[in-house]
C-alpha cells in the first residue's frame, strides 16, 4: 500500500479520536507509548515519538526492564524529548483509565507471539488486551515486526527462508484480528474524536478473570446496567473520577 493511503487510513483509524470539552475547545489527545527492546526498527520507534506534535497530544512513556539496562532513562528522555515518564513497576488499570490512545513505537517478534498467546505475565501484553477489550485505541508500528520491511534488507537481515518471512508477516497480521491498527513511521498521530468507551458485562467478566478488583470510570466511559449488575455480583468496585 503507498504511503499516501496509508496516511489516509490512519487518519480515518483517528477520526474517531477527537473531542470537545465544551464550545470550539479541543481537549488533548492522551498517549501511553509502550517501549520494547528489539534486534530492529527501535530507531524509528523512538524517532516516531520525537516527531509526534506535542501541541495536539499529551504522550507518556514506560519501557520494559530490558530497554533500561541497554539505555538510561535519562538517554531515553533525552531521544524523545519527552520526561513523562511512567516506572514500569506502576503501570495499572488506573493509569489505563487516562489513556485514549495506546501505542506500540517498535513491535517485536516476541510482543507479537506475546499477544497473540495472551501472555498476561508480560505487563505491556495484560495492558494491551485490557485496552482492547475495554475498545480502546491501539496502534502499533509495525516496522519491526514486518520482515518484507526496506530495513531488514538495509540491516542485512532479508536473508531468511521465503517460508519464514511468510510465517513472520501472518503472525504479525494477525493482531489486526484482534482490533490493533498496524501503521508505518511515515504516519502522522494527530487529533481526532474519541468515542466513549462503553464497559459492558464481557469487560467486567475479563475484570473478575484477571483478578482486578476495582477500575476507574473515566468521563469518557459508558457502564451498561448489565455491567453494573455484573460488577457488584462479582465484588468489583467501579470507581467514579
Amino acid at each position: 500500500m503507498v504511503p499516501e493511503k496509508q496516511s489516509v487510513l490512519l487518519e480515518h483509524t483517528l477520526q474517531e479520536l477527537f473531542y470537545h470539552r465544551s464550545g470550539n475547545k479541543k481537549l488533548k489527545l492522551t498517549v501511553l507509548a509502550l517501549i520494547t527492546t528489539h534486534l530492529i526498527g527501535m530507531d524509528s520507534g523512538l524517532s516516531f515519538l520525537n516527531e509526534i506534535d506535542r501541541e495536539e497530544v499529551i504522550v507518556r512513556f514506560a519501557a520494559e526492564d530490558e530497554v533500561i539496562t541497554q539505555m538510561s532513562i535519562e538517554e531515553l528522555v533525552k531521544t524523545i524529548r519527552n520526561d513523562n515518564w511512567i516506572p514500569h513497576h506502576l503501570l495499572s488499570e488506573k493509569v489505563l483509565s487516562h489513556t485514549d490512545v495506546i501505542l506500540i513505537p517498535n513491535l517485536s517478534f516476541s510482543m507479537v507471539a506475546d499477544i497473540l498467546s495472551f501472555k498476561e505475565q508480560r505487563t505491556f501484553v495484560r495492558l494491551i488486551l485490557t485496552a482492547l477489550i475495554t475498545g480502546k485505541t491501539v496502534i502499533a508500528l509495525k516496522t519491526g515486526a514486518d520482515p518484507y520491511h526496506p530495513v531488514f534488507r538495509l540491516k542485512g537481515m532479508n536473508k531468511g527462508s521465503n517460508g519464514l518471512k511468510r510465517k513472520l508477516y501472518n503472525q504479525m497480521m494477525q493482531l489486526k484480528d484482534l482490533g490493533i491498527k498496524l501503521i508505518d513511521e511515515n504516519e502522522i498521530l494527530s487529533t481526532q474524536k474519541v468515542k466513549k468507551t462503553v464497559i459492558n458485562e464481557e469487560t467486567i467478566r475479563y475484570f473478575h478473570q484477571q483478578n482486578i478488583k476495582s477500575f476507574a470510570i473515566s468521563k469518557e466511559m459508558i457502564i451498561t446496567p448489565l455491567a453494573r449488575d455484573k460488577a457488584k455480583e462479582l465484588n468489583i468496585t467501579l470507581m467514579l473520577e
